[in-house]
């Protein structure tokens, strides 16, 4: 529907999205905050979530959990699916546009603008899979795994760290981390991983950053600027991929050893149901969604390790707790902070009845501070996962299993980077966040410098 809305269309609709989610928020409900994506503190309304109890309705029509117990059923039930379902078919969890209101008994809510179209409809995106069924994305998980999960990626980190590595020893005195290290670095990684060839490295590089913050815009209505940007480089890096998956499909028909390099011709290459479309959406997902998500990890990690200089110095001293960081980190502020799940038919979660087609949100960031499950779950504590938890107890959603592994790959390198190669960093001012981001929280700027008197040489 975007191309065919003039900009004035375009802008009217994303205009009233966005205010009936403003309006939600005044009414104190606080996922309904969460969507306004703006200054409130988000553990503090994850909190304000965990005392309504396991499930509750949100006005915003959606049922949430930040419950550590219930989030964990909810993100394994087979009844729930990242899939929508078809609009007309049940109410489709939209939080505007859709018929239907909430339960019975509850307040009555504002009246909607029933002719205006859903942000699904207004910004469809049909290049970012990230709303695929249940099933789809387990197999897809079990077919990748040899190529794309944990110990298959292990062969890639010294690879991965001096990448890093090199571009933190060319930095100068003051610069932005995510910018001018970690980004670039991630998408490079991300390009090889994939196989994008050297000569597509430029354009790579460009269509990735002018689709950053894409996974967000599924949930919070972007800027007119914004969407029109998605629309003109999704197709652009979509092709990219495609053009990619067929030149490795066929390098591998006129290669004796059957081998090709990067994800799309090693895929190619292994057994099973999979074929060309299921490699072109690993490889949409990981350019999409993966880099975002390992720049935001790694990004974050610093952060957390910079306010407790302790745990700085102690991964300075020891780069093997480079994996306890992430994994702290992915508890303290995971990348994807929410999963949005749909009920194929009618059923009871939690204690509560589930009509079908409704949806149930997962704040996996607010249910990883869950007291129940974590003690002292506030404080930031790369040593607890020394102590034999690892990844124990870390909620992950379908697009974690096939995103995650290269994410947690990039996120490690990018740690022992910075301890090795900047091991006086110091923030030079604030971390700042890009708006209307609930899911992600993307980092924007990390102004830092090499040493703590660089920042204060005039």
């Amino acid at each position: 529907m975007t191309a065919s809305m003039t900009d004035g269309e375009l802008g009217r609709v994303l205009l009233t999205l966005r205010g009936v989610q403003w309006i939600l928020g005044t009414r104190g409900d606080p996922y309904a905050l969460l969507l306004r994506a703006t200054g409130d503190d988000r553990n503090d309304l994850g909190r304000q979530v965990r005392d309504r109890g396991p499930l509750y309705w949100s006005s915003a029509e959606t049922w949430v959990t930040a419950d550590h117990e219930a989030a964990t059923a909810a993100l394994t039930d087979p009844r729930l699916t990242p899939r929508p379902l078809e609009r007309g078919s049940a109410r489709c969890g939209e939080p505007v546009g859709e018929a239907g209101g909430g339960p019975a008994g509850d307040p009555a809510g504002e009246p909607a603008p029933w002719d205006v179209p859903t942000l699904r409809e207004t910004l469809p995106m049909p290049e970012l899979p990230a709303a695929l069924d249940r099933a789809e994305y387990r197999r897809l998980h079990h077919w990748a795994a040899p190529v794309l999960g944990e110990k298959a990626l292990r062969r890639l980190r010294p690879a991965a760290e001096r990448a890093y590595r090199s571009r933190a020893s060319a930095l100068g005195e003051r610069f932005d981390l995510v910018d001018d290290l970690i980004r670039p670095a991630t998408t490079q990684a991300a390009r090889l991983l994939i196989g994008v060839p050297e000569r597509h490295a430029d354009r790579f590089a460009t269509l990735c950053a002018e689709t950053t913050g894409v996974l967000d815009a599924t949930l919070c209505p972007p800027r007119l600027d914004t969407a029109r940007r998605y629309g003109a480089a999704l197709p652009r890096l979509h092709a990219l991929l495609a053009e990619t998956v067929r030149t490795a499909g066929a390098r591998r028909v006129g290669d004796e050893s059957g081998a090709s390099p990067g994800l799309a011709g090693r895929l190619l290459a292994a057994p099973g149901p999979g074929g060309p479309p299921d490699v072109l959406t690993l490889c949409a997902l990981l350019a999409l969604v993966g880099i975002d998500y390992a720049t935001t990890l790694a990004a974050d990690a610093v952060a957390l390790l910079l306010d407790h200089p302790d745990q700085w110095r102690a991964l300075r001293e020891d780069p093997g707790l480079a994996p306890a960081c992430v994994a702290e980190t992915l508890r303290c502020a995971p990348p994807v902070r929410l999963h949005r799940l749909y009920a194929e038919w009618d059923l009871e979660f939690a204690g509560t009845k589930v009509a079908r087609g409704e949806e149930l949100v997962v704040l996996t960031g607010a249910a990883h501070r869950d007291p129940r499950r974590h003690t002292e779950p506030d404080r930031f504590d790369i040593h607890r996962h020394t102590r034999g938890d690892g990844l124990d107890g870390l909620l992950a959603g379908p697009l974690d299993a096939l995103v995650g592994p290269a994410a947690r790959l990039a996120a490690e390198a990018a740690l022992r980077a910075c301890a090795a190669e900047l091991p006086e960093l110091a923030r030079t001012g604030e971390v700042l966040r890009r708006l209307r981001s609930p899911i992600t929280g993307g980092v924007l700027r990390f102004p830092a410098a090499r040493t703590a008197s660089a920042h204060r040489t005039p």
